[in-house]
C-alpha cells in the first residue's frame, strides 16, 4: 500500500510550483543531483515536513529543466526547520514518474540523504535533515 501512495505521489502531475521567497530569515537549499544518464528532461521535486505527510502531501515543490549532465537545483526562500525530500527525472515529459512490473519506477529518482527504502521508498526519518544555514545536499539518481 506505502508503494502505491509514494507511485502516487511521484506522478503528481502539474506540480510545477518553485519554492516562494518569504520575507527575512529564508535559507537556499541547493540540491546537487548526480548520476543523470540522460541529459534530457525534467526534475520534479517534493519538499515535506512531517512524517505524516511524507509522500502525501507535499509542503512545496517545484520543477527544472535538465540540459546537461549535473544538475545544481537552488531552493530558495525556504524558513529554517527540518525537511525530506524527494524527486524524480521526467524523463518522457509525461509529467510522472513511470512504473514498470509491480510499481517499480522505470525512471530515476532520489531521496533526500540518499535515503533508500526495502519494498519500497525509504521512511521520513531517514531522509529528514535540518536546515539552518545555506546548505548544499548530494543525491544520486537510482
Amino acid at each position: 500500500m506505502r508503494t502505491i501512495i509514494w507511485v502516487a505521489w511521484l506522478a503528481f502531475q502539474g506540480l510545477a510550483q518553485t519554492v516562494g521567497a518569504q520575507e527575512g530569515g529564508s535559507l537556499t537549499l541547493t540540491i546537487e543531483v548526480r548520476d543523470v544518464e540522460k541529459a534530457r528532461g525534467q526534475l520534479y521535486v517534493a519538499f515535506y515536513s512531517s512524517g505524516e505527510n511524507f509522500l502525501k502531501k507535499p509542503l512545496t515543490g517545484l520543477r527544472v529543466e535538465v540540459d546537461g549532465g549535473a544538475v545544481a537545483v537552488p531552493c530558495r526562500g525556504l524558513p529554517a526547520g527540518e525537511y525530506a525530500f524527494s524527486l524524480f527525472l521526467d524523463e518522457n515529459g509525461n509529467g510522472r514518474l513511470d512504473t514498470g512490473a509491480f510499481g517499480i519506477p522505470t525512471e530515476k529518482y532520489a531521496f533526500s540523504n540518499d535515503a533508500e527504502g526495502v519494498m519500497g521508498p525509504p521512511s521520513y526519518e531517514k531522509c529528514r535533515f535540518t536546515l539552518s544555514a545555506d546548505t548544499t545536499l548530494v543525491v544520486h539518481l537510482r
